[in-house]
């Protein structure tokens, strides 16, 4: 297990606006720290925002909970849609890795921003 979260996809938010679901997430592309918006299926939105209210650790009210992809998941064998995949939680200097369910379509997402070199690929997902 990693000591850091260097190098990994934060998972700042879920969306719900006009009907239409988003995730917001943050990552350092080329060297720039950028927020991505991107469309997201409803039931993911639902596991997103489970994820997101999780507080494993005691001090729930002192310093925010922080949310990292690991890049490490697998398929879950009930349902060819989902997969489990790991999320590093953090608060302060505590963190763990924990496993969650969410669609192969969003880790799919999460590794093709992982692959992006140039911010100019993903300029109408970039949130200013």
């Amino acid at each position: 297990m990693r000591d850091t979260h260097d190098g990994m996809i934060e998972i700042l938010d879920a969306n719900l606006n006009e009907g239409v679901y988003s995730s917001l997430v943050e990552c350092i592309i080329n060297g720039e720290l950028l927020k991505l918006n991107f469309l997201i299926i409803a039931s993911d939105y639902q596991r997103l925002k489970k994820i997101l209210q999780f507080r494993p650790f005691e001090n729930t009210g002192i310093a925010p909970y922080r949310y990292f992809f690991t890049f490490r998941y697998r398929k879950d064998i009930d349902n060819k849609d989902l997969a489990f995949f790991n999320i590093r939680v953090e608060q302060l200097d505590k963190h763990k890795q924990f496993e969650f369910s969410i669609s192969q379509k969003y880790i799919a997402n999460l590794l093709w921003i992982n692959t992006i070199h140039d911010k100019k690929q993903i300029e109408n997902i970039i949130q200013k």
